[in-house]
């Protein structure tokens, strides 16, 4: 009797170790992960909630800007029609940048035209342009000069202060045909 009894123990302590070992088992393979990836996910939630609420935020300020850029003349400044300048018409030009700078009370130093671009014929011709005067009317001179069809783009803009007026020295790249 005292074997079946001493057996019956052995073999229940073994079934309670084998359920005690799956438990553990399911446990680290099945619960752990999952809390870990619900873990994963809520702080995905946190960030997407987090975005949306931005995005609520900046809505307003998006539309706005849409209707900006909607709007035909966003600057207020004029738009011309580019068109290439004719070979005959670069003599003009000198005396149309000298009518710009005089309608702004600034002094034009200078206008030196490279012809390295026009020898090479890419289609462009590179003008330097010095002017002096009052920084603010400057200003008003770019904007004018934006007015001439044959402006491809205003490379560089140097600006020194020489006593109470600006030295400012234009590099400008005209098309041409």
């Amino acid at each position: 009797m005292k074997k079946i009894t001493s057996l019956l123990s052995t073999q229940s302590l073994i079934y309670f170790l084998i359920c005690a070992v799956g438990i553990i088992v399911f446990v680290f393979l099945i619960i752990i992960p999952a809390q870990k990836t619900s873990a994963e996910l809520d702080a995905s939630l946190e960030d997407l909630g987090r975005r949306i609420d931005e995005q609520r935020i900046l809505k307003p300020v998006f539309e706005n800007l849409l209707k900006r850029v909607k709007s035909k003349n966003q600057t207020g400044l004029p738009i011309t029609k580019k068109a290439k300048l004719a070979r005959g018409d670069i003599g003009n030009l000198s005396t149309t940048l000298q009518e710009m700078a005089q309608r702004y009370d600034l002094n034009l130093k200078e206008i030196k035209t490279d012809v390295t671009p026009a020898i090479n014929k890419n289609g462009y011709l590179l003008m330097r342009i010095d002017v002096t005067g009052d920084f603010m009317k400057f200003r008003d001179f770019l904007i004018d000069l934006g007015t001439i069809p044959s402006l491809a783009h205003i490379e560089n803009v140097d600006i020194r202060a020489i006593e109470a007026d600006r030295e400012i020295k234009l590099k400008i790249w005209l098309a041409q045909k």
